[in-house]
């Protein structure tokens, strides 16, 4: 968060200003609109107005009106844009709350053309891709922290069908590692790899090595493959270590087609050796907050979605994690679309689907 006297300077003059989008009582709400706007803007930030709501703010920008902006190179590109938007000089906003590069984690990329070094305090570690054999490749992990070496070699001894081939090894854009703090009271930071398939929206499985505090020896888990670039880091308890934030890939093409699934949130810890999952957890409930907000900003914009059931069955699901289903399961049952052929199914005679 800013200082009060940085925030001063929120205030603009000569034609400069702010745009914006969206404000609300509730700072989770504002901070999951600013999220959701993070899509179709380049910058965008939450506030603290003086009348105490939390303004969403997009810029700023040389205009000087909703219109001006609009017609702007910016504002052309912009697909949807709430009626109620408008152009602000900031006079009234007192301080910065939000900024989406908090907490940014870093990853480089290695193949078995370029290697990885990874340095963070105590912690000194090595990753690259070694041949096996002639068609394909593993990742080797070594190094040192301030209490023991650790060496991990990862896709080796698995079966020939599970292994890495060497030519997506040889390429610079699939494999990444880098260092996250997950682990409060560790000496020095986990290290995290991601191994991505490439496709259309699929997939990548993460690996996370890392030493409890209390630990001689690290450890290394082995994550399933999840939907596109697989999990965020972000410290949503404030604490500062890193929970590792992904959607529930359950819902995608469960209810509608990929581009019509609306998946909600899923918060992971690192907890004694093992991720655990910790979405229900009282001090993640700002952040299934966010994820709500940023789905019902999108209905706002698109109206059409709450019609849709790809985007129902994840905005139901979200209101129920937060004590607010039977609304939502009314609103469901009055707008979903009866004749989809998408969801689940099964055959009350016991009888494949296909057979029923």
């Amino acid at each position: 968060m800013l200082t009060t006297a940085q925030a001063e300077d929120l205030k603009f003059s000569g034609g400069r200003n702010w745009l914006t989008l969206a404000s609300d009582k509730d700072i989770n709400v504002a901070i999951g609109i600013a999220r959701s706007e993070q899509r179709e803007l380049a910058s965008v930030s939450v506030v603290r107005a003086a009348n105490g709501y939390y303004a969403v703010l997009g810029g700023y920008y040389d205009v000087n009106t909703i219109a001006k902006f609009k017609s702007s190179k910016v504002g052309s590109t912009i697909l949807t844009l709430p009626k109620d938007a408008y152009i602000s000089n900031g006079a009234r906003y007192v301080e910065t709350v939000w900024l989406p590069s908090d907490g940014k984690v870093y990853f480089e990329s290695y193949s078995l053309k370029s290697n990885v070094q990874i340095e963070s305090g105590s912690l000194l570690a090595f990753v690259s891709a070694e041949h096996l054999g002639t068609e394909n490749a593993y990742t080797k992990l070594e190094g040192s922290d301030i209490k023991t070496n650790f060496h991990f070699d990862i896709g080796k001894d698995v079966p020939v069908t599970e292994q890495q081939s060497a030519k997506a090894m040889s390429s610079d854009n699939f494999f990444r590692a880098g260092a996250v703090r997950l682990i409060a009271g560790s000496e020095s930071p986990q290290l995290v790899l991601t191994a991505f398939s490439g496709g259309a929206h699929c997939c990548t499985e993460t690996f996370i090595a890392g030493r409890e505090p209390n630990s001689e020896t690290w450890s290394l888990i082995h994550l399933p493959a999840r939907d596109g670039l697989g999990f965020g880091f972000e410290d949503v308890a404030g604490t500062g270590v890193q929970e590792l934030v992904s959607v529930d890939n359950a819902f995608l093409y469960a209810f509608d087609s990929y581009a019509g699934s609306m998946a909600p949130i899923q918060i992971y810890k690192w907890r004694d050796g093992k991720i655990e999952d910790v979405s229900f957890e009282p001090e993640m409930r700002g952040r299934l907050v966010q994820d709500l907000a940023g789905m019902e900003w999108q209905a706002k914009l698109q109206p059409d979605l709450l019609k849709a059931n790809g985007y129902l069955a994840g905005w139901v699901a979200a209101k129920i994690r937060l004590g607010q289903g039977d609304e939502a399961w009314n609103t469901f049952i009055s707008n979903y679309d009866k004749k989809s052929d998408f969801g689940p199914q099964s055959c009350t005679s016991g009888q494949k689907i296909d057979d029923c």
